[in-house]
């Protein structure tokens, strides 16, 4: 399904830039994170919804804390 391809390219790019470590610039990926953000919130309702449920369907695909972080993205993006 589309919308399962782009919550996992949206939860991938956030993984990377969450787990960076200092080779990213913290300023810059907090800018990065919370201009993604602001997007996704912009939203219609549904569709805030339809992702939500697509990163918890994808989670699973992930280990660890990485399934967590992925299971925790509609929240910390706040588009829930």
């Amino acid at each position: 399904m589309m919308i399962h391809q782009i919550a996992r390219a949206l939860a991938n790019l956030n993984i990377a830039l969450e787990f960076s470590g200092e080779s990213i610039d913290e300023d810059d990926v907090i800018k990065i994170l919370e201009r993604l953000g602001y997007d996704l919130q912009n939203l219609d309702t549904e569709s805030r919804k339809i992702l939500s449920d697509a990163f918890r369907h994808i989670a699973p695909e992930y280990k660890g804390e990485l399934r967590e972080f992925v299971e925790t993205l509609p929240d910390t993006i706040g588009i829930e």
